[in-house]
């Protein structure tokens, strides 16, 4: 048989009896049993706690005791103990309950407020947060100013952008030819300013900013200030200042050129003239560049000013100009202006040489060039013709000799230029040698091999570039060296390098003598006896392959090599002109005593020597 004791029932006294539970009586509900009040079918239900019907409060004692015996109710102080529970757990049921309600209306309301302006605690007032800011309308000159407003002064209102533009344009040009500021400094003449003096204008990208402004409605009243060429008015008071007595002066620099006659034919010869600079008074032109600033911009446009004048030293010295024209480098070479030899055809050479070279040099006296700037030989002189004045006289032709062109001789001061660049220091020069190696460079032939430069106008230029970064001067004349032979000179000026030095030298690496027969070459002339001595028809040379250098010194130490060059001479082998005609001897008579001797035999003419070559 089967017990069932209550769900949260003490456990029963040992003596208690528990009483037989019929099979037929069912549990309605699990709920029941779960909070310890079982009920089965066809059972009263007993009353709740705490409260009881007439009947049993009658008969308390007796129906308590029952109750206690049968085992279906519980001790008073357990159900109390349930009902606060039970109370609990209803009141925790009712304010979960209440939670979600005011969860749900507080997203109900948000929904609904949604893009809807809320009071923002940060701004006064509680003035709502602005919404989201818009891409503004662009400013065009059809845009229509329709509020009140002004631009310097000009009522725009109602004007498109454009229009609006054309009459403050209007208005500002006619107040700033208004100026009229007089500057003047005790009885000398007075200097007037005025718009064009100065520069006088308005600021363009302001008037446009002060549109676009007005046009949106930022701003109703804007200024345009004037303004000047601060440049311009110092070059209209410098001219005040020149009226100053006993005004300081700058030192300057100047080209003057010395005469001289040589053997008839007057020469110039260029150097440089220094004026010292004066101590003295001058307008204080920042002070006085104040005081026309301040006028305009109080718009006293008929000020009459006074400038301030200061004792002053000149801002060049002399000394600041000689170290800007320093000389830097010096070449001379000389050559034969007329033949002391009786010899018609060589004294007519050496003057229509000295001619080309006298020509080529006036062309080129004095050359500036700035940083950057370069110096073309044949562009300087332009094309060498015989109708442009040009004589002819021998010129390198090709490595095989000489032969008479215009201009003949002019590569002498192309090369007396090379030699005074290098020496300067430049290094960005475009040269090439001559076939045959120059006797005109050095006094000793080997020093000078490497440093010649040839040209021929329309094919090899020589050129250089003032790769300094500062100005350079270069003065090419021509001096009396004696009574037959002149002096190439050429100069170099530019900035001071305090202590430097340019050396040059050169290595000749190869050498390839012409005295080799096996590469000598013959001419043979018919009506030349093949016994008389051979004639050289030209100069022969040795070979050479030459390596130059530029060295840098500071303060008598090697610092570096800055330039070095490569030239090739070829060998120049000689040409002989020999005769081939033999010379028959006359017969001698036969003596008459005797017998008849036998006739000499004809000599063999001599063999001609080989052409040689490989």
């Amino acid at each position: 048989m089967t017990t069932i004791a209550s769900t949260g029932a003490s456990r029963p006294q040992p003596n208690t009896v528990s009483t037989p539970i019929p099979t037929s009586r069912k549990a309605e509900d699990s709920l029941s049993a779960a909070n310890g009040t079982l009920r089965f079918s066809g059972e009263r239900r007993a009353p709740a706690s705490g409260r009881s019907t007439p009947a049993s409060s009658a008969h308390g004692t007796a129906s308590t005791q029952k109750r206690s015996t049968s085992g279906g109710s519980q001790p008073p102080k357990k159900r109390r103990r349930r009902k606060k529970k039970n109370v609990r757990l209803l009141l925790i049921a009712i304010g979960f309950l209440i939670f979600a309600v005011g969860v749900l209306i507080t997203a109900i309301v948000l929904s609904g407020n949604c893009g809807k302006s809320v009071p923002d605690p940060n701004l006064p007032d509680g003035s709502e947060t602005p919404p989201a800011l818009e891409t503004p309308v662009p400013v065009t000159d059809d845009t229509v100013i329709t509020h009140s407003a002004t631009i310097a002064d000009v009522s725009v209102r109602n004007l498109s952008v454009q229009d609006a533009r054309k009459r403050v344009e209007a208005a500002l040009s006619d107040k700033a030819n208004l100026l009229d500021i007089t500057v003047s400094y005790e009885s000398y003449e007075p200097l007037t300013l005025n718009a064009e003096t100065i520069g006088l204008s308005y600021d363009e990208a302001a008037l446009e900013a002060a549109l676009e402004s007005v046009a949106r409605g930022t701003e109703t009243n804007v200024q345009i200030p004037l303004t000047f060429d601060h440049e311009l008015l110092r070059n209209a008071l410098y001219t005040l200042n020149e009226k100053i007595p006993n005004h300081a002066s700058n030192a300057s620099a100047t080209v003057k050129y010395k005469t001289h006659k040589i053997d008839g034919v007057v020469y110039y010869q260029p150097y440089w003239s220094f004026t010292d600079g004066v101590s003295g008074a001058k307008i204080d032109f920042d002070a006085l560049e104040q005081q026309v600033s301040d006028a305009i911009a109080a718009g006293e446009f008929t000020a009459s000013l006074t400038p301030s004048v200061a004792l002053s030293e000149p801002e060049i010295t002399t000394q600041s100009l000689r170290d800007q024209l320093t000389k830097l480098s010096s070449y001379q070479t000389n050559y034969s202006f007329k033949d002391s030899s009786k010899n018609p055809e060589s004294d007519a050479m050496s003057r229509a040489r000295d001619t080309n070279i006298s020509k080529a040099v006036g062309m080129m006296q004095v050359v500036k060039l700035d940083p950057g700037q370069s110096f073309y030989f044949n562009k300087t002189t332009g094309e060498r013709s015989e109708k442009k004045g040009w004589a002819m006289a021998n010129a390198v032709y090709q490595g095989k000799g000489y032969r008479k062109e215009p201009g003949g001789g002019v590569c002498q001061v192309s090369t007396t230029i090379f030699n005074a660049v290098l020496r300067a220091g430049i290094t960005n020069i475009n040269r090439k040698g001559h076939s045959i190696p120059s006797d005109y460079v050095t006094k000793k032939f080997e020093d000078g091999l490497g440093f010649d430069a040839t040209v021929d106008y329309g094919n090899i230029e020589f050129k250089f570039k003032n790769d300094k970064s500062y100005t350079i001067y270069m003065f090419v004349y021509i001096t009396k060296n004696n009574s037959r032979r002149k002096n190439i000179n050429v100069e170099i000026y530019g900035q001071k390098e305090e202590g430097v030095e340019y050396r040059v030298h050169n290595e000749i690496l190869e050498m390839t003598p012409y005295e080799d027969e096996s590469k000598y070459q013959f001419e043979y002339d018919k009506t030349m006896l093949s016994t008389a001595k051979r004639v050289l028809l030209n100069t022969p040379h040795n070979g050479y392959v030459v390596k130059t250098y530029v060295d840098k010194y500071k303060d008598g130490k090697f610092v570096k090599t800055i330039r070095t060059e490569e030239t090739t001479y070829k060998p120049i082998y000689p040409i002989y002109r020999v005769g081939t005609a033999v010379v028959t001897p006359v017969p001698t008579k036969t003596p008459k005593a005797t017998a008849t001797p036998k006739p000499a035999a004809t000599p063999k003419p001599a063999d001609p020597p080989s052409e040689g070559g490989e």
